[in-house]
């Protein structure tokens, strides 16, 4: 083979492996997974070392959150706050050494940017409403605080206000005219059954405790929820919650009998 055959047969060789090569990168950016969303920087402020525990365990274990600090003092929590300026700061109502309003208040007057979650036993309007006029954005119950929590904690950061029906009324904050009306009146056509399944999925429970309420498969469960969810336009359980709360859909249910697990109960989020 002469000397310019044998440059030309390898200049092809060449020529093509490296168009392979380009190709394969191009294919394989093409299928490159979306960049996962940043986690949200929390802070937990409580003063019960037991329910503290458990509340730095459920959080550490979601993908959802990264747990920068826990404090147990509101003096701590606006210290650690102002320091760090969390997205979001997680705090129980009975706080010591500062009242949770007041704590609230220094939080939000230092760290706007930063979003308060109160965490309460004690979910009565009157409570509700100090801690909602302190600043707070969503008023949690601590005994319906489940796995769900870094799901609603993110909903929470991204603007919606979730808060726990109050043990006293029907809800807070009150019904308001907004771009939910038309799910809302989606959701108040669901059948006796659904509703049932809906009452259910508020108080938290998961779909195969529903299902053994229901009486069906935990795949009918499945495809029940996901077809509900279709029209509404949503994708996960709590944005759900939340609207089936918002459509007043639980005063007129049969109660499910209750399990061990906490319920989880939403309410409605920010027009």
């Amino acid at each position: 083979m002469k000397y310019s055959e044998k440059y030309s047969f390898w200049a092809l060789v060449v020529g093509s492996a490296f168009d392979l090569l380009c190709a394969i990168a191009i294919f394989s950016d093409s299928f490159r997974s979306p960049p996962m969303q940043p986690r949200i920087r929390v802070h937990l402020a409580d003063g019960d070392y037991f329910l503290r525990l458990g509340l730095e365990s459920l959080l550490a274990s979601s993908p959802d959150v990264e747990l920068e600090a826990v404090t147990g003092t509101g003096d701590e929590a606006i210290e650690a706050a102002l320091d760090q300026r969390p997205d979001l700061v997680l705090m129980e109502t009975t706080i010591r050494d500062v009242s949770s309003p007041e704590a609230t208040k220094r939080i939000l007057a230092g760290a706007p940017a930063t979003r308060v979650v109160m965490l309460s036993a004690v979910h009565d309007i009157e409570t509700m409403t100090r801690a909602h006029s302190a600043g707070a954005c969503s008023y949690l119950a601590k005994n319906a605080v489940s796995t769900d929590l870094g799901v609603a904690l993110r909903m929470i950061h991204s603007g919606n206000m979730i808060f726990s029906k109050p043990a006293d009324g029907d809800q807070f904050p009150p019904h308001s005219t907004s771009k939910y009306d038309f799910k809302s009146q989606l959701l108040r056509q669901a059948s006796p059954r659904d509703r049932r399944l809906l009452h259910s999925l508020t108080q938290g429970y998961t779909n195969a405790q529903i299902a053994s309420l229901l009486h069906v498969s935990e795949g009918t469960v499945k495809a029940q929820l996901a077809k509900i969810m279709e029209p509404l336009d949503i994708s996960n359980r709590v944005q759900l919650a939340v609207l089936v709360v918002q459509a007043g859909l639980l005063d007129d249910v049969r109660p499910t009998a209750p399990l061990s697990a906490g319920p989880l109960r939403y309410a409605t989020p920010r027009a």
